[in-house]
Order: structure tokens, then sequence, then C-alpha cells
């Protein structure tokens, strides 16, 4: 993930608007109730000594583990103080979150196909949150509340950091414990080449993501 310094003074990072307070509070609800549900629904299916391993097991799927930075990186900003709200005011830090909730809206649909037997009305809850208004939220931030001109070719590439290392847990997780939470890393299914191939397309889409974010950014910025 990008390091890079906030435009803050030492001790908070930029004021905010009305509009991206409310903003950054929609997304915070999203992300949370989102996770919240899936993760709730977890623990009352498991007895308390296996709850560590559930807490694990939640984010451990991309969607959780995503959407539970959005909602520190939400909370952050909002408290507007500290090293996590300057770092996350960094131009560069919020695209970059942006398109890692993005890239969850849109491999959960195109790639995933979308939800498959949700078995309750209260589960479609945390499907239109946590899989479709936080992406939507994440384009919406990253245009209107974003500030242009910040972003390097540079970038991009760095952002891939967190998707291949996501990657590489589960090649080494997925052994271990039986199980993927996604067809396209499952070896048992696929093996190695097949992950390989997959990986490859994934890694190249969300380059193509970034690097269409670098240009947008760089004509905004001239504009």
């Amino acid at each position: 993930m990008t390091i890079d310094v906030g435009r803050g003074d030492a001790g908070a990072a930029r004021p905010l608007s009305s509009t991206e307070r409310t903003l950054l509070w929609v997304w915070l609800v999203s992300s949370a109730v989102g996770v919240g549900i899936w993760h709730v629904r977890r623990l009352v299916n498991a007895p308390v000594s296996e709850w560590l391993t559930e807490h694990i097991i939640t984010l451990s799927y991309f969607t959780n583990l995503t959407n539970t930075l959005i909602v520190v990186m939400a909370a952050s900003l909002l408290r507007g103080r500290g090293r996590l709200a300057r770092w996350f005011s960094s131009a560069p830090v919020q695209a970059e979150f942006s398109l890692y909730i993005l890239f969850v809206g849109l491999a959960f649909w195109f790639v995933l196909g979308g939800p498959e037997d949700v078995e309750y009305w209260w589960l479609w809850i945390p499907e239109v949150t946590a899989h479709s208004l936080s992406p939507l939220l994440g384009v919406v931030w990253w245009v209107v509340a974003v500030p242009k001109g910040r972003l390097r070719l540079w970038h991009p590439f760095a952002w891939l950091v967190y998707p291949i290392a996501y990657l590489g847990y589960w090649l080494v997780r997925g052994p271990i414990v039986g199980e993927y939470p996604y067809f396209f890393i499952d070896v048992d299914e696929l093996g190695y080449a097949g992950v390989a191939v997959w990986t490859g397309i994934l890694v190249a889409g969300f380059l193509v993501l970034g690097l269409v974010m670098w240009i947008v950014d760089r004509l905004r910025s001239r504009a």
C-alpha cells in the first residue's frame, strides 16, 4: 500500500466540509453494517471457544477485510487527528482505498456473479451495503473529495501490494485449512497453473483501474 505523508499539520488532518463528513459517515456505516452482520452471524452459529477462529475467517475474505479498512479510514478522517488521520488525509492513500473498495464491487458482480442463495431477507443488507453501496461510495468519495493532481505513475503499481499480498496469504493458508474463499484462488480445483492465470487476470485488471484513476487525476488537475 502507498506510503504518503498527509497534507495536514503535525497534529491533525485537513478540516472536512459538512458534505464530506456526511459522506464519510454513510460510508462508515455501510461498510460496518455489511461486515458486522456477516460476522455476528458466524459468531452466533459457533461456540465461544471458536470465536477467535471466526474472527480470522471473517477478515480472511477480501470483501470483509477491505470494508474493515474503509471503516478505519472513515473513522480516522472523522476523528481528524492522530497519525492515522494524517496518513489517511493523503490524496494518494484515499485514492488507493477508493480503488480497493471499488474492486470489491466489480469483482463481486462481474467475477463472482453477484449474490447466490441468500437464505434470509436480512442477509440482503450486507449484500447491498458491503458489496454495492460501499464500492459506489468509494467512487463518489474519490470524485468529490479527494484532491486531484497528487497521483504519480508509480502509485497504481504500488497499490498492487495489497491484492498480491492477499493472494499470497491464501496460497499459504488455503492448503493448511483445506478451503478457499473464492474459486479463483482454489488450488484444489484449479491447480497452481489455473490460479496463476486468474491471478494474472485480476492483477492486470486492478492495474488497469489504477492507471485509469491516474489518467483521470491528471486530466482533472489540468481542468
